[in-house]
């Protein structure tokens, strides 16, 4: 398994550069926003952040700095309340790291283009899916009128709770469908990785041609682990594993009961080749979205 992580690294290497050259359960009470805050009348624009700093060298792109999903609110951070018609989702979001995926959300957030459309894909133990507009699951776009491309970052994991965007296997497929984690759990093969990667903290996992290195605790610390652990996600869509990596952009701060309870309506059957098999059978609607900023305890 480690040498499928040695690959991925470098197939990630080469997606920073193509990127460059194109340009948690969070349910516990620290982290709820406060009822009273006011609904703002102007679409923020939090996704205008500054450009990174260069990397002095190829391991800095590997290290991870902070979890970001993982940290407390701030005051003065914007948060979204997605309204469905089983109930609210509260959002958090990271335009430092996905500024695209950022700003095409909350600008369809904003417009009212989500409003009315169903979760055309739930599955129980990975994630439910929303976001087209005949709720097909075969349509959208984003607000430029053209999919683009993913975001990576290693600060944001595909954790339960994580919001992410929806892609084909074709490159710069990104339009206006996005999904939530709701998996309890991992799958078998990666629990028992993490298990043994939680004991090899300090071994060196690669070496670069600068002379610099990470070991497995700079891309996989302890706390990601046993997060996924503890409380599951789906690591498989992550660049650590996956050919076709998918971009968090966000994470569900309050509401994962909702998600839950989405993912469990009865769906529509007819095997695999049914595009409609986890369609549910009662539609899911989103009915409009609060934006505000939290206000802290």
């Amino acid at each position: 398994m480690i040498k499928k992580f040695t690959i991925a690294i470098f197939a990630f290497v080469l997606v920073l550069l193509a990127l460059a050259s194109c340009s948690n359960d969070n349910d516990s009470p620290s982290i709820q926003p406060p009822p009273s805050s006011e609904a703002l009348t102007a679409l923020p624009r939090i996704w205008d952040v500054p450009e990174r700093p260069e990397s002095e060298t190829i391991s800095d792109e590997f290290r991870v700095e902070t979890l970001l999903q993982l940290t407390p609110l701030v005051p003065g951070e914007l948060l979204v309340t997605m309204h469905t018609t089983m109930g609210d989702i509260v959002l958090r979001f990271f335009p430092t790291e996905a500024p695209q995926a950022v700003e095409n959300f909350l600008t369809h957030a904003w417009d009212g283009y989500y409003n009315g459309v169903s979760f055309h894909r739930v599955i129980e133990n990975f994630m439910m899916q929303g976001g087209c507009p005949d709720g097909t699951g075969m349509s959208g776009q984003s607000i430029w009128g053209h999919n683009f491309g993913q975001e990576l970052s290693t600060e944001l994991r595909h954790f339960r709770g994580a919001l992410a965007m929806a892609q084909t296997q074709m490159p710069n497929s990104i339009g206006s469908q996005f999904y939530i984690v709701q998996a309890t759990d991992v799958v078998p093969l990666y629990r028992s990785e993490f298990v043994n990667l939680l004991e090899r903290q300090d071994e060196i996992m690669q070496e670069f041609a600068d002379g610099s290195y990470v070991t497995i605790g700079d891309v996989f610390p302890e706390e990601s682990l046993r997060y996924f652990l503890e409380n599951g996600g789906t690591p498989g869509l992550d660049w650590h594993f996956s050919n076709n990596p998918h971009t968090v952009f966000g994470h569900v701060v309050r509401g994962m009961d909702v998600v839950d309870a989405i993912v469990r309506v009865p769906v529509e059957g007819g095997g695999e080749t049914n595009q409609f098999q986890h369609r549910p059978v009662e539609p899911v609607l989103i009915t409009g979205f609060t934006f505000r900023y939290y206000e802290g305890e």
